[in-house]
């Protein structure tokens, strides 16, 4: 779906304008409508109240002079002639008026007609009054009255013409709203629905993709369609799927390797124990009694460490306590690792050369020791007679960096991936004497990942294994990538361990 929406929240806006888009054009075209309709109404309304005052007042005005120019032919008063020209004056503006207003051609032609017959009346008035023949100027009276009566009617008409005419304009505004809001409802309604399942479906998916890994469902793969942020959100929770099975096939793989290991200690515990129950009528000898006890007591050793070293693993995956941590000097850390060493590397006749810069780092005293002593201790352990094992510590890149390097049999190219995996042994453990529990690297490992450094196994082309420790250094951590250290003296030599009978040099 290459044109689908960044966000869910751009999906709701664009679905919101498709909904509301059509019923906001059927809201403006009615507002149009209803305003020109009521502008038409009262453009209307205004001229037909003008041309219905206008017409009233000539009609009016007409039988007013009609009544004035009859009486002052009877009785020649000069008031009621001026009376006349008053009436013709108002006849005349209302005329005008009623012009102004826009009549139709026929009230025009009796306008027209109206102000002739008022003219001839007026030009005639004078001579009637001498003669005395009424019948003429009462025929043009008479007219003219006609005229202004029909114009009245015309304008009657016309307002009941006009308020037909909106009738039924707003019954055709009416029904074109009904019209509109029929068609545009139902797209409205399809587009929201359209769009509610567009927003809820995904919604729903990442529901129950949720709901089926807290039930343990780790089979079903995840697939959400929809906006880039929601599928963006179910390619994580497809990860989330698959770190899961991960994680539990290895939990599963663990619980093998745990039950094994527990059962080999235990067994000869148990068979030992038989033995020795076996052997209350006393049937073995001393010396076979001896060799019993001394099975169960290394057993029960290698069980304990065992358990010790897997209540360790489950402190180095657990949080780190933000309250315990101190400014250690890593280099004090060695230093008395190494003298605690002594009577191991007495005992093989090794030789240990050091190179130590004064580092310091932020940490748990007791972690750190337990990181550098694993790394001591496999040196130590996988080392032959009259070896070399040597440790270099400095400051490189902001960041402190140990080297442990031993002239053992080293790792195997297959076994590289392996060693920091938990309860694995190698080669060399399983097929020497030497025996461990398989979690030394692990708990060495995830107490540097605490700390965001790294441990490594270098490629060596000389015989022996090389461990690269690497932690941040405290300057480094407090300037947020500002690299200050002071490597003050670097102390550098040789420590030949030779057997008691011999002298033993300076170790520091």
């Amino acid at each position: 779906m290459a044109l689908r929406p960044s966000s869910i929240s751009k999906l709701a806006v664009i679905g919101f304008g498709l909904v509301i888009v059509p019923l906001v054009l059927v809201i403006v075209s009615v507002t149009i409508s209803i305003a020109h309709f009521a502008e038409q109404g009262q453009v209307s309304i205004l001229r037909a109240v003008a041309m219905s005052d206008a017409a009233n007042r000539m009609n009016n005005a007409v039988r007013s002079m009609e009544r004035y120019g009859l009486q002052y032919t009877v009785l020649q008063d000069q008031a009621l002639l001026v009376l006349y020209d008053q009436s013709f004056t108002e006849y005349k503006k209302s005329s005008a008026r009623f012009a102004a207003a826009g009549p139709s051609p026929v009230d025009r032609r009796r306008l027209q007609r109206l102000a002739d017959h008022l003219a001839h009346a007026r030009q005639m008035l004078p001579l009637v009054s001498l003669e005395g023949n009424r019948s003429a100027l009462e025929s043009d009276f008479s007219r003219a009255s006609a005229e202004a009566q029909h114009l009245q009617s015309d304008v009657n008409e016309g307002i009941s013409t006009e308020v037909a005419k909106l009738g039924t304009r707003a019954l055709a505004i009416k029904r074109l709203t009904i019209v509109e809001v029929l068609l545009v409802l139902p797209l409205s309604i399809a587009f929201a629905i359209l769009f509610i399942v567009l927003i809820t479906r995904p919604i729903r998916r990442l529901d129950q993709a949720v709901s089926g890994l807290g039930d343990g469902d780790l089979e079903t793969p995840i697939a959400v369609q929809g906006p880039r942020d929601i599928a963006s959100l179910g390619d994580r929770l497809e990860w989330l799927r698959n770190r899961l099975n991960a994680l539990e096939a290895a939990k599963l793989h663990f619980l093998r390797q745990l039950s094994h290991e527990l059962k080999t200690p235990l067994t000869a515990i148990r068979e030992g124990a038989e033995l020795l129950q076996e052997d209350l009528g006393h049937e073995l000898g001393a010396d076979e009694q001896q060799e019993i006890v001394h099975i169960v007591r290394d057993n029960s050793l290698r069980l304990q460490r065992l358990i010790e070293d897997l209540l360790r693993f489950s402190l180095a995956e657990g949080p780190v306590g933000a309250g315990m941590v101190q400014d250690i000097s890593l280099t004090a850390v060695v230093e008395d690792l190494l003298l605690s060493y002594k009577p191991s590397l007495r005992s093989k006749s090794l030789h240990l050369v050091t190179e130590l810069a004064d580092v310091r780092v932020r940490g748990h005293e007791d972690r750190l020791r337990t990181i550098c002593d694993n790394l001591l201790s496999n040196g130590v352990k996988f080392s032959p007679q009259n070896a070399t094992i040597r440790i270099h510590l400095q400051v490189q890149d902001g960041q402190a960096v140990l080297d442990v390097q031993d002239e053992g049999p080293g790792v195997a190219p297959a076994e590289r991936e392996k060693i920091f995996d938990i309860l694995y042994r190698g080669e060399a453990s399983d097929a020497g004497k030497v025996e461990g529990s398989g979690l030394g690297l692990a708990i060495a490992r995830e107490y540097v990942l605490s700390y965001g450094g790294s441990l490594e196994l270098l490629d060596k082309e000389t015989p022996g294994a090389c461990f690269r420790l690497r932690l941040p250094l405290i300057d480094h951590i407090a300037s947020h990538g500002a690299y200050r250290a002071d490597l003050g003296g670097l102390r550098s030599h040789t420590v030949d361990i030779i057997p008691p009978q011999h002298s033993d040099p300076q170790a520091r």
